[in-house]
């Protein structure tokens, strides 16, 4: 009597290959993961100097500067100190922008320059 061959695979090679897919997809999930992450906390960064660069230019405009800030689904908070520099028409002004919900992470940080005569006369 003669003996047929076997073909396809064992069940060890069906276990082995189905660990090293298992492996495989863990990795790209973990990365996949890290990677949304980043952009995540890109976009918040994005945000945080669009608001403190909006807040620059109203100080500019010598408006106020309003203290929370409402943008990309979120509230935010703007800290503003002001400082003298030797030119007495310019006031330093560092501008902090953080999440309203997490006050004390600093996502963007500015400093400019506004001219007192200019909030003087208007």
């Amino acid at each position: 009597m003669k003996r047929l061959e076997q073909s396809g695979f064992s069940l060890i090679e069906t276990l082995v290959a189905m660990a090293v897919l298992a492996v495989s997809a863990t990795a790209i999930l973990s990365a996949t993961e890290t990677h949304t992450h980043t952009v995540s906390a890109v976009t918040e960064r994005t945000l945080a100097r669009w608001i403190a660069q909006n807040s620059l230019v109203v100080l500019e405009q010598g408006r106020q500067a309003e203290a929370t800030v409402q943008m990309g689904r979120g509230e935010w908070q703007v800290r503003v100190a002001r400082s003298d520099t030797v030119d007495p028409d310019l006031q330093r002004v560092d501008i902090a922008v953080a999440r309203l919900s997490a006050a004390n992470v600093v996502l963007a940080r500015l400093t400019g320059f506004v001219d007192v005569t200019r909030e003087a006369v208007e």
